[in-house]
């Protein structure tokens, strides 16, 4: 059996030795950067780029026009683009991979999370061969990885026993706990805002003239860093520190503790939104997000807003001007913990973010749309716009959890089904130092999760 993997910048020589220890019979790489894998899509792409927005094409034998409008609605840089040209750029992927996939036969692709087009097509064009997409992706749980598709955890049907479920309840429990993705050391200030987005204006520049040099003006990885896109921060959005609140814990003592929400932002643009929700309309993050503050603080509850750890520098500022019109909203300091205030609060808001799982396991009433630790039986499921704004009756009809400690280990069983023992972020800085013996392991731990799925 073979295994097609799809690689991104700087993880090349991280995938190569993932997929020569799967224990499968032949692994290719394939990249969409020039000089990169066995399988270089970048020559294809241009060619059938220009010859598809020459010709004004609609769709193809591989995607349909209704498919493609979901490609463009789910991609950050697609939705930004004129329609003309980020068709032609769809079309031309799939006509490359359609080539690739032809020409190594894959029992299976493995790659990070679906976050762009390009992975996007790639999956697309492999459905319709029955070819399975595989994500590979750090799990909740420090030293554990889990594959998914589409936000679905992919699980085992064995069951983990008590003993590590019960460890694992309380190492994620635990009230300094972060995901394995998020530092605590970061400083949120206006110089720190300032080096970040002078070095990212910068970058886009250095990118623009690396595309020029590679003659490769359409790739997503230098287009994706322009500051033209309709998310990236502008220098006035500086002014979203002056808009967060020192005092907002004097608010706590004018409100019980079940009508404080708290509304943990994501990074925006987010893979997790843009791909594992179903219904576009809920993709739309912002709106989102300002329709259901609106919708509790009509209804009388503290709205305590958290942005992301790691969005700071790139959040407009507009969104939360907005939120601040309405009564009783917070905007929260950068350096104050998620787990701080979710502990003062009965209800939680995020759609995919981490932040819903630890507050589900503090037996708080968490709001989120599906994905891969969400159940109907201990979160509030959003899966259509429309009931956002009945979001306060229905936590208000939800009764408080009757067991907590049954519910953790529901929910942490159910993650330690799909996760398994492995440095996920080995790919980081692996090309330099590369620790090869603890990679080869973890890769024979994913391949034969792979085997088992499809065999």
């Amino acid at each position: 059996m073979n295994v097609l993997i799809y690689s991104i910048h700087r993880t090349e020589a991280w995938w190569r030795h993932i997929g020569k220890n799967l224990g499968f019979e032949n692994s290719f790489v394939v990249s969409d950067l020039r000089g990169e894998g066995d399988f270089c899509v970048v020559d294809a792409f241009n060619a059938r780029t220009e010859y598809h927005y020459r010709e004004k094409s609609a769709f193809n034998d591989l995607l349909t026009e209704d498919e493609i409008d979901d490609v463009i609605a789910r991609c950050r840089l697609l939705r930004f683009l004129p329609r003309r040209r980020a068709v032609s750029m769809i079309l031309a992927m799939s006509d490359a991979f359609s080539d690739v996939l032809q020409k190594s036969n894959p029992a299976a692709i493995l790659s990070f999370p679906i976050d762009r087009y390009v992975s996007d097509v790639l999956k697309r064009v492999a459905q319709k061969r029955n070819i399975p997409f595989y994500e590979l992706t750090a799990s909740a749980f420090p030293d554990m990885a889990m594959l998914m598709q589409r936000g679905d955890l992919v699980s085992t049907e064995e069951d983990p026993t008590p003993e590590l479920v019960s460890e694992r309840v309380k190492e994620i429990v635990e009230p300094l706990f972060l995901p394995s993705y998020v530092s605590n050391s970061k400083s949120f200030g206006k110089i720190q805002f300032l080096r970040t987005f002078l070095y990212f204006r910068a970058r886009a520049i250095a990118f623009k003239a690396i595309s020029i040099w590679k003659r490769d003006r359409f790739n997503l990885h230098y287009l994706d860093a322009q500051s033209f896109l309709g998310h990236k921060p502008k220098i006035t959005d500086i002014r979203i520190l002056d808009l967060t609140d020192d005092g907002w814990e004097e608010q706590l003592t004018r409100f019980p503790k079940e009508k404080r929400v708290f509304f943990g932002l994501q990074l925006f643009p987010e893979a997790s939104i843009d791909y594992w929700i179903e219904d576009r309309d809920l993709i739309a993050h912002e709106r989102l997000i300002f329709e259901a503050v609106k919708a509790f603080s009509e209804a009388g509850y503290l709205v305590l807003v958290k942005d992301h750890p790691l969005q700071f520098g790139f959040r407009q500022k507009e969104l939360i001007e907005k939120i601040l019109k309405f009564e009783n909203v917070c905007f929260l300091p950068y350096e104050v913990s998620g787990n701080h205030v979710l502990s003062h609060c009965g209800v939680s808001f995020t759609c995919t973010g981490t932040l819903g799982l630890q507050a589900a396991l503090m037996g708080i009433k968490s709001i989120v749309t599906p994905n891969y630790y969400s159940n109907s039986q201990d979160f509030i499921l959003i899966e259509d716009f429309d009931q956002v704004k009945q979001l306060p009756k229905t936590v208000e009809a939800t009764p408080d959890v009757a067991d907590l400690e049954e519910r953790r280990n529901r929910i942490v069983s159910n993650l330690l089904s799909g996760s398994f023992v492995g440095e996920f972020f080995s790919f980081e800085g692996f090309s330099k130092q590369p620790q090869y013996s603890d990679v080869a392991r973890f890769a024979q731990s994913v391949g034969q999760r792979l085997k088992a799925l499809i065999e």
